[in-house]
């Protein structure tokens, strides 16, 4: 007589056999649905520079549809400017944006067609981490499943290509820390302000040692990247102080200073290194800062001025010493279009770029307003997101001429 009853050995690989067709099933309809796409970026003629407002800046208080009466009912107030106060406006067909009162500076290089807003852009993730919505914007990819490498973006586009000289600084970000957007490449330096000149550890003598090490095991992992990272300190060192002592502190040449906050102390550190030709590509530079739960109003005020100021002190640099640049400001997500009770925005999606420089068709708004009413927000409570960030840097790559 057949038994019709499976043991339990063959029940659990059935079992397993079955889980595993139906994840790996789940997984392909996923994929699918979420092709992912990777950011490659051109050629670059001449430095291409981002400015990055980690936390998650309020576009919608950037630039703020202020005569919405969805904007308004969302909004009490207190978490609103007026529009008398307003630094500028920008006229769209569905609705008139305005600046904030601290971002006259960006109203002006707008004015002056030096600028160019980009309302509505983000990534078409539906994240809210911080994390994970940064990692895909650095990384350069539109999900983080099948990450193509272990590569940022920028280290992606110079690893493995020789056209940059031993004494050259392709990459470069204006912070304390490298950000992923680099990771990968050993060809990157971090500095926030090299006002000074780049202090190497332990000194000359440090230096000297650690060549020593390297010349002794040359067959090592680490000796090519510390052989090229402390020839690429010395050579900016050098650079900088041309003969001198020590090197004299940078100004710039245009009306406005460099504020001595961020992203103004990085900007300038960056204007040097393109002042001093030292074969920069790509540069970075945080502003942290943005992630306004509470009391959002009186911490934007000093948010916007430092931005606006210290974009508006590189672009005047720029243009009077006639370098070439491109400058784009993102963000990971925006925030909520209803306030919280602490007078504050919490997690959204949809917020605004910025796109500067010295080839810039500026004083246009670019991308769609999607409005504000409620079957066109995201998830009925955010902004939506109607350019993904990997067009907008397209676009930004675009006007890059030699």
């Amino acid at each position: 007589m057949t038994s019709h009853y499976m043991d339990r050995r063959q029940f659990l690989k059935i079992s397993l056999a079955t889980s595993l067709l139906g994840i790996s099933e789940l997984t392909f309809s996923q994929n699918v649905k979420k092709s992912n796409s990777i950011f490659v970026a051109p050629q670059t003629a001449h430095p291409f520079i981002v400015v990055f407002l980690r936390g998650g800046a309020d576009g919608l208080s950037i630039l703020s549809p202020l005569n919405d009466e969805n904007f308004t009912a969302a909004r009490p107030p207190e978490m609103r400017f007026s529009i008398d106060s307003s630094g500028g406006k920008v006229e769209l067909p569905q609705t008139t944006l305005y600046w904030h009162p601290e971002a006259a500076p960006l109203a002006s290089l707008f004015t002056q067609k030096k600028l160019i807003a980009w309302p509505a852009l983000g990534i078409l993730d539906e994240t809210r981490s911080h994390f994970e919505a940064q990692e895909i914007m650095e990384r350069g990819v539109s999900f983080l499943n099948l990450l193509p490498d272990d590569l940022g973006w920028m280290a992606r586009q110079i690893i493995g290509k020789d056209q940059f000289q031993k004494n050259s600084v392709p990459l470069f970000a204006g912070n304390n820390n490298s950000p992923r957007s680099m990771q990968g490449a050993h060809r990157a330096i971090a500095v926030r302000d090299i006002q000074n000149g780049i202090a190497l550890p332990n000194g000359i003598r440090g230096f000297n040692a650690v060549s020593a090490l390297c010349n002794a095991d040359p067959n090592s992992v680490s000796a090519p990247w510390m052989r090229d990272h402390f020839s690429n300190l010395d050579f900016i060192n050098q650079t900088l102080t041309r003969g001198a002592t020590k090197p004299m502190p940078y100004e710039s040449s245009g009306i406005t200073p460099y504020p001595n906050n961020d992203p103004g102390i990085g900007l300038r550190s960056i204007a040097r290194l393109i002042d001093a030709n030292v074969g920069l590509q790509y540069a970075w530079v945080d502003q942290s800062g943005w992630d306004t739960h509470e009391n959002q109003p009186g911490r934007l005020n000093g948010q916007v001025k430092n931005l606006s100021t210290s974009l508006a002190a590189f672009a005047g640099d720029m243009e009077i010493k006639k370098l070439p640049y491109t400058l784009v400001v993102m963000t990971e997500f925006g925030r909520r279009l209803r306030s919280n009770r602490s007078n504050g925005t919490d997690h959204g999606h949809g917020s605004l770029g910025l796109i500067l420089g010295s080839n810039i068709p500026g004083g246009k708004v670019m991308g769609q307003w999607p409005g504000l009413n409620t079957e066109a927000l995201d998830r009925g409570v955010d902004l939506a997101v109607t350019t993904d960030y990997q067009k907008f840097l397209n676009q930004a790559f675009s006007y890059q001429k030699a």
